[in-house]
């Protein structure tokens, strides 16, 4: 049984038509992802179900026992409460308890003879009560839950109205998950959250008991938590089983499908219209084309519909302008040496030294506030380090992308702000340029200063297209994008031939464009410490790869009772290591046999996913089966190689 249905919903504001004959269901226990672009109606769909905006036809039924919690994108606060207060209040059944249970414990003492029993069954009945709710457990949920999302017991007394938008946020969060819901409605859950906090909320989400509707640009959140991707499209919601991988695969089979009936409709009208035409004034034939010309008049009139041609949403796509390199290939494009940044106290890093080379695409990670943006702006000259050097290439054309959009000038209009960097380029053609980012109309005379921040983004991003420059310098870029726009973005950036540096949380995009993660400010088994870094060659899921590697290995010392690490015991005489069967295969290889086709093998895997955007097997089921086939396999071998290796490395 559902705990929410959706029949049949329609919502208009003024003229404009929200949802139009919307259905949906939401089950118990299930996590499902909410898709679609921006202004689609995603919030309003939660809002309905929140029940704090009501539909103008439909109905919204819900279960007795459902109980909903609320994460809007911006979560707002009084400013009056401390953040301890505003957490004790997500819990308030369990607060009431607590308060009736000291006034029975209060009542005990001063009762005596029946008196004193009566009052001892209702402290024993609280105090069932208390530990059903898990109130002796509410302080240590709220001190995990915080300190997971990044707030730690020094920012519990601080007002509201003292904390960062950042902080406003995850407190909001810890808030929803602190209730007692069964049914959680989040709006972009991971905005301000860094590698480390998205990795904590994604394991509680999965290990939560209720249902949760997820709003999220989180592609790599939706793979590995949903187990449904709900679309809004063309007012109505589209089901889709899997996660979000699937989903896209599945997207566009079915798009492929409804082409082709379409074009099957199409067909069948032209063919019986020519039918009709070359028999109406035939001999024999006329009552045939009379009956033929009814029938399809009965068709179009019960459902008008027919010829309609399936609509898809416009999709955001652009291409950055061919890089003219004034370097050569292999020249060195930025060069840090000893590099030390503190501010006051803190040390963001110490000694880190590291070269990019011409073409070579960067991407930075690290927890919030451990120097990401500080080394950017060290690079540019726009800060100074403590000591050591940081230093990009003389001469060499930059495009900076900030987090806040500073390299706006809000007096402009959009088509202004664009002239300014595409010069001697026409009216028309900078509206042209504009409209494949989605603004069109009018919305290319809006002043930069009322833009939201997607369209300040796209904006921004349009500007670094035209500008073409040698070294792109990326801050956070997918912040306020919806999904389209960051596929578009990773998609330019894979093929960028230019050099990139890029800060982001976004793990799809630095799977798909970086080939070396710079780690800022975690130890080498992933935990925050501030002033550590790392450079790994390779992408976003080589390096969890790697840590999961070195705490799996941290783990099997911890168990032999401290053993040297990496150290490979002996084995005794006579005696032979046990390897399981689905292993035996791998026994002839060396160690350095296996590292050898690990790697062969994650390229592999790295090509087989490039494939997957292809137009041909987009458009064909049987290769896209055949592709996706063969990318499994090559990820179950993957699997059995690690293994292998870890098996032979104990």
């Amino acid at each position: 049984m559902p705990i929410i249905t959706l029949k049949e919903i329609h919502i208009s504001f003024g003229p404009e038509v929200i949802f139009d004959n919307l259905s949906l269901r939401l089950y118990p226990h299930e996590k499902v992802g909410l898709v679609g672009p921006n202004g689609s109606g995603k919030t309003t769909l939660l809002k309905m179900i929140l029940g704090s905006l009501e539909p103008d036809m439909g109905q919204i039924k819900k279960r007795k026992s459902a109980k909903t919690a609320y994460l809007p994108q911006e979560p707002l606060f009084s400013g009056n409460k401390t953040v301890l207060e505003e957490l004790h209040s997500s819990a308030e059944g369990i607060l009431m308890l607590q308060r009736q249970l000291n006034a029975a414990a209060r009542d005990i003492s001063r009762h005596k003879g029946s008196e004193l029993k009566a009052a001892m069954r209702q402290y024993d009945r609280l105090t069932t009560e208390f530990e059903l709710a898990g109130g002796y457990d509410y302080e240590k949920k709220i001190k995990e839950t915080t300190a997971g999302l990044g707030l730690y017991q020094q920012h519990y007394e601080l007002k509201t109205s003292q904390l960062s938008g950042g902080q406003l946020s995850r407190l909001g969060l810890a808030k929803v998950l602190l209730t007692e819901a069964n049914l959680l409605l989040l709006d972009e859950p991971t905005n301000h959250l860094d590698w480390e906090a998205t990795l904590w909320l994604e394991k509680y989400l999965k290990n939560y008991r209720g249902a949760a509707l997820i709003v999220s640009h989180d592609r790599f959140l939706l793979d590995r938590l949903v187990s449904k991707i709900v679309e809004i499209n063309q007012k109505k919601t589209n089901v889709y089983p899997g996660n979000y991988s699937n989903y896209k695969a599945e997207k566009a089979k079915r798009d492929l499908e409804l082409g082709r009936q379409y074009q099957e409709r199409v067909e069948f009208i032209r063919r019986t219209r020519d039918f009709i035409a070359r028999n109406k004034d035939q001999e024999g034939m006329r009552k045939v084309a009379r009956g033929r010309k009814t029938q399809l008049e009965k068709l179009l009139k019960y459902d008008p519909d027919f010829l309609e041609q399936p609509k898809h949403n416009k999709e955001l796509k652009f291409e950055f302008s061919a890089v003219q390199y004034k370097s050569r290939r292999m020249d060195t494009i930025l060069n840090c040496q000893n590099l030390t940044k503190r501010f006051d106290d803190v040390t963001l890093f110490e000694n880190m030294s590291f070269e990019l080379f011409t073409g070579q695409k960067l991407g930075i990670i690290g927890p919030n506030g451990m120097g990401k943006t500080t080394l950017l702006k060290l690079a540019l000259g726009r800060e100074k380090p403590t000591s050591g050097t940081v230093k990009i290439k003389d001469n060499l054309s930059i495009g900076y992308l900030d987090q806040a959009g500073i390299e706006l000038n809000p007096d402009n209009s959009v088509i202004e702000e664009l002239a300014s960097t595409a010069k001697d380029v026409s009216n028309e053609k900078l509206r042209g340029i504009l409209g494949a980012f989605q603004f069109s109309g009018d919305d290319v005379f809006k002043q930069v200063a009322e833009l939201s921040g997607g369209e300040r983004n796209r904006l921004a991003l349009c500007k670094l297209v035209q500008a073409a420059p040698e070294l792109l310098v990326l801050d956070e870029p997918t912040n306020h994008l919806d999904i389209p726009a960051i596929e578009a973005l990773e998609d330019a950036l894979a093929n960028y031939e230019g050099t990139v540096i890029v800060v982001s949380h976004d793990r799809f995009l630095l799977d798909k464009v970086a080939e070396r993660i710079l780690v800022l400010g975690t130890d080498k088994f992933g935990n925050k410490s501030a002033g550590k870094f790392e450079l790994v060659t390779g992408s976003i899921s080589d390096y969890a790869r790697l840590v999961e590697a070195r705490l799996a290995r941290e783990n099997q010392d911890r168990k032999a009772g401290g053993a040297k690490k990496n150290k490979r015991p002996k084995i005794a005489a006579g005696k032979t290591m046990i390897t399981p069967p689905r292993l035996r295969k791998f026994n002839s290889w060396s160690i350095e046999k296996i590292e050898e086709v690990i790697e062969e093998t994650e390229q592999q895997i790295k090509i087989l996913q490039e494939r997957f955007g292809e137009e041909q097997i987009c458009k064909n089921p049987n290769l896209l089966n055949e592709l996706r086939k063969e990318f499994e396999d090559k990820q179950q071998y993957l699997n059995l190689l690690w293994q292998a290796y870890e098996n032979r490395d104990k």
